[in-house]
């Protein structure tokens, strides 16, 4: 992942913390631009609906191009 690429990732608030080990499994519904990517700390930050979100980089992944699909449907059905 480098900065400007469309993300998928799931917030903080909803992941499960209990088990670490099972992170890379949380869903991940939200798309947004990775603003930057910390490999070093494991962090990046996500530009979101004008919001900025840091998160664990274990919870943010390259979008595809049917998550891009996927996000612009649900944003026009609102």
């Amino acid at each position: 992942m480098k900065q400007g690429d469309l993300v998928r990732f799931a917030k903080w608030e909803e992941v499960d913390i209990r088990f670490p080990s099972k992170w890379h499994e949380e869903p991940k519904p939200y798309v947004g631009m990775l603003i930057e990517h910390d490999k070093l700390m494991g962090n990046v930050q996500v530009l979101h609906e004008g919001e900025l979100y840091k998160i664990r980089s274990v919870f943010a992944e390259k979008a595809g191009q049917k998550d891009i699909e996927k996000y612009e449907q649900s944003l026009n059905s609102q």
